[in-house]
């Protein structure tokens, strides 16, 4: 078996956390393979991880790949980090969206880095209800992992900026009354295994390699974000609308 501690939100709305044990057994990976699919078009505030970070993480996928056929990954991949993402919309409301978010990080000064902890396979909730994990199941997906506490400033970042967006009236009634962050962490997927199975002790042993990542290599400046639409998650059509640019406080 494998075990994570995972932090999420307490309810269905607010910014109250809680951490809890997650333990799996077994990967049931077809919900994670279904949801690779094309879907209605999303809108999403990303950061793309640089060339250096990404070619790490395409190391450890090729391993991955190496130790199980069934594990896919796409080799010419953008690694990205949601900051916020967003319910489906009418196009129209692009440009409102970008405008409030210009306007909220013009001349913010933050050295705003994000930090991935670990490599783990991702869990399965409950009828895609993120706050019901299912008890010792896994969907299949592997992720880059960041405590809350190593990535304070990223995620306060985008909690604010999803509540200052809560502000314009109109934004409000199309982001729902309980817009905010999926979860309260970060993390980038990876890749996922497209076959169910028992994770063995074989498995076990591959991922205690990756319970603690050099911090040197994943330890990620964010000197930019980008909005932009995509059909899929993982943004293999990415279509980017604008770009903001994070200026690092200065020493």
């Amino acid at each position: 078996m494998l075990k994570y501690w995972e932090t999420n939100w307490k309810s269905e709305k607010g910014f109250e956390t809680h951490t809890y044990q997650v333990i799996f057994n077994e990967v049931l990976s077809q919900g994670t393979v279904i949801e690779q699919k094309k879907r209605p078009k999303r809108l999403s505030l990303v950061m793309f991880l640089e060339e250096k970070e990404s070619n790490y993480l395409i190391d450890i996928c090729r391993l991955f790949h190496k130790n199980d056929e069934h594990f896919y990954f796409d080799n010419n991949k953008k690694f990205h980090t949601t900051l916020l993402g967003f319910p489906v919309m009418e196009a129209e409301s692009y440009d409102v969206i970008s405008e409030r978010i210009n306007q909220f990080s013009l001349g913010k000064q933050l050295e705003m880095n994000v930090r991935f902890d670990l490599i783990r396979l991702g869990t399965k909730y409950q009828n895609t209800n993120t706050l019901n994990p299912i008890n010792r199941v896994s969907n299949g997906t592997v992720i880059a992992f960041g405590h809350i506490e190593d990535n304070n400033l990223f995620t306060n970042f985008g909690t604010a900026l999803a509540t200052f967006l809560m502000k314009d009236k109109k934004l409000k009634a199309i982001l729902g009354e309980s817009f905010r962050r999926r979860f309260p962490t970060v993390w980038c997927t990876m890749g996922y295994y497209t076959t169910d199975f028992k994770i063995n002790n074989k498995l076990e042993l591959l991922y205690s390699k990756f319970q603690k990542l050099d911090s040197h290599i994943f330890h990620i400046p964010c000197y930019q974000l980008e909005l932009g639409t995509s059909h899929y998650k993982d943004l293999r059509d990415w279509k980017r609308i604008q770009k903001f640019s994070i200026k690092q406080k200065t020493k």
